[in-house]
């Protein structure tokens, strides 16, 4: 026999298993006092939310955009969404009123839910949105702050609680909208059958791709297992696949609402919650982790944690170096991946590792390949840079953008891929070295460039926390390689220094021309590179 994928009926079938007073959700601040939500409480307002969006207009298919920062509302406004058949958008919370605009545009979205500290960039916008047909505000009182919305609560306490009466499909969507490096925010379309097989029953069985699985493998959540501390913003994949994968399992999500990431946050509540686990994006958050650590003392003993997950950022050596020394129990997950397919490459490290300094490298999935422009096959060892490839289990595509769909997945040999423009070497033992996005190669001289190599050399080096690497305008050679650094804490060191360094493990043509230092290098809440800020700021200094 066998059982239909949806996340809205995972979650009515997880309902029903938990007690009552389980918990699911905590929700944890700076104040350190929180609030705690118990399965009963997260099934009646789901439900009553889910039902008043029913109610308010909304059909199968109908865009549901969360305009919010961390919160507990936000996973309440997400499984309401799939219970009632409707499709997440996420929205980022940094963006300006052009991107905001062209996102709910974009995603034909017909419901927004917004936190009350975005209602004037809404309202600026409210005009331009004419498909938008109720805005749904979560504030912290019971009444909403602005005349043209509904407060969210209000919602979530109207009905009787009970689970709906519908019938749902495993190909219902949830869209994952990705900025990408450049260009206009796109939504990755991912039936919700498929994105379990990758972030739920996918991790038991990894030959699973169908809309239905063995009941066998279904769901037996009793509550009180591994407790899983979402780090990473909701509003990008691995954070939202964190809270989805931990509440189908019936465990409980411990929810992070601070401005901005709080380390030491953090670490009080891997230890008074005893998370075994906790994803990262790689040395945004690595760094702030370990000073936190070091300034700690001894007074977190993070004796819970079993393991540290990185996604889709460079994760330096010299950083898992310094979470091993505090952590020797813990293993480090490298993962490259994003919200176009599952992961690529993955490096595994523990205290008995050996970490080099330069380059990450790390090693291909089964499902993944290495190919040139021309759609050959790149051979291990042969130098060749390649771009990345992942096959199994991928989204239909982008809403709305043919174009860009035909140049992000392609088929080969009768194979669908995902190709999210990874530029990698393969060697000999098929390791990789990490060489950049295409589409932020620097060509000096005639010499194709890619910014992560230099990246994560230079990251290695103690005194440096954090840099991105980007081209400027040379009147000799076209494009000069351009280092934008972080330093460490009251560190100081002179620009040569840096580029002798970099010079011991790259070729000549690659050491930076120009070194620049910042206070802060400009990335995303996810810790995604800002690339475009950074080319601006470094053309703008060497003018």
């Amino acid at each position: 026999m066998t059982v239909a994928m949806n996340f809205g009926d995972l979650y009515d079938y997880v309902d029903e298993q938990l007690s009552p007073e389980t918990v699911v959700l905590i929700e944890e601040d700076e104040s350190g006092t929180g609030r705690v939500f118990t399965a009963k409480e997260m099934r009646e307002s789901t439900n009553n939310l889910a039902s008043q969006l029913i109610a308010m207009g909304g059909s199968p298919g109908d865009k549901v955009a969360i305009y919010s920062k961390n919160r507990a509302e936000y996973v309440q406004a997400l499984i309401a969404i799939f219970k009632a058949r409707l499709v997440h958008v996420n929205v980022n919370f940094r963006y300006g009123p052009q991107e905001l605009e062209y996102l709910l545009d974009n995603s034909d979205a017909r419901f927004v839910i917004f936190e009350s500290d975005y209602a004037d960039h809404l309202d600026a916008i409210r005009e331009q949105l004419p498909l938008v047909k109720n805005f749904i505000e979560i504030c912290d009182d019971a009444k909403p702050a602005v005349d043209w919305a509904v407060a969210l609560s209000e919602l979530s306490n109207t009905g009787n609680g009970e689970k709906l009466a519908i019938e749902r499909s495993p190909e219902d969507q949830i869209f994952l909208y990705t900025g990408g490096t450049t260009g206009m925010p796109k939504a990755a379309m991912w039936e919700q059958y498929s994105l379990w097989n990758m972030i739920g029953v996918n991790q038991k069985n990894p030959e699973l791709a169908s809309p239905q699985f063995p009941e066998e493998l279904a769901l037996r959540p009793k509550g009180g297992g591994a407790n899983a501390l979402v780090i990473l913003p909701l509003m990008h994949g691995a954070g939202l696949y964190t809270v989805i994968n931990a509440l189908g399992y019936g465990n409980t999500c411990v929810l992070l609402r601070t401005h901005g990431f709080d380390a030491d946050v953090a670490l009080q509540c891997v230890d008074k919650h005893k998370i075994a686990a906790i994803t990262i994006a790689g040395d945004a958050f690595a760094q702030p982790i370990i000073t936190a650590i070091d300034a700690a003392k001894g007074s977190s003993s993070l004796a819970s944690l079993r393991f540290v997950i990185s996604s889709a950022m460079i994760f330096s050596p010299h950083n898992k170096k310094a979470l091993l020394k505090h952590c020797p129990e813990i293993m480090i997950v490298d993962n490259m991946a994003s919200s176009e397919s599952s992961t690529s490459a993955q490096a595994r490290s523990n205290k008995d590792s050996t970490l080099e300094d330069g380059a990450v490298k790390m090693q291909l999935t089964p499902n993944a390949k290495v190919f040139t422009k021309d759609l050959q096959e790149v051979q291990p060892g042969s130098g060749e840079p390649g771009f990345l490839a992942i096959s199994g289990t991928l989204p239909l595509g982008y809403y709305k953008d043919e174009k860009k769909t035909a140049e992000t997945f392609i088929t080969v040999d009768g194979l669908r891929y995902s190709i999210p423009g990874d530029w990698v070497q393969l060697h000999a033992d098929r390791s990789l070295t990490f060489l950049g996005r295409g589409n932020v190669c620097i060509n000096s001289g005639g010499e194709k460039i890619y910014p992560d190599e230099i990246e994560a050399t230079l990251k290695s080096h103690d005194l440096v926390d954090d840099c991105l690497v980007v081209g400027t305008p040379d009147e000799k050679w076209g494009q000069a390689v351009t280092a934008v650094v972080q330093l460490a804490a009251d560190a100081q060191v002179e620009a040569e220094i840096l580029r002798d360094y970099v010079r011991r493990f790259v070729a000549g043509y690659k050491v930076p021309k120009h070194v620049l230092y910042v206070d802060k290098v400009f990335r995303g809440a996810n810790g995604k590179a800002d690339y475009q800020a950074t080319k601006a700021l470094a053309e703008k200094e060497l003018t």
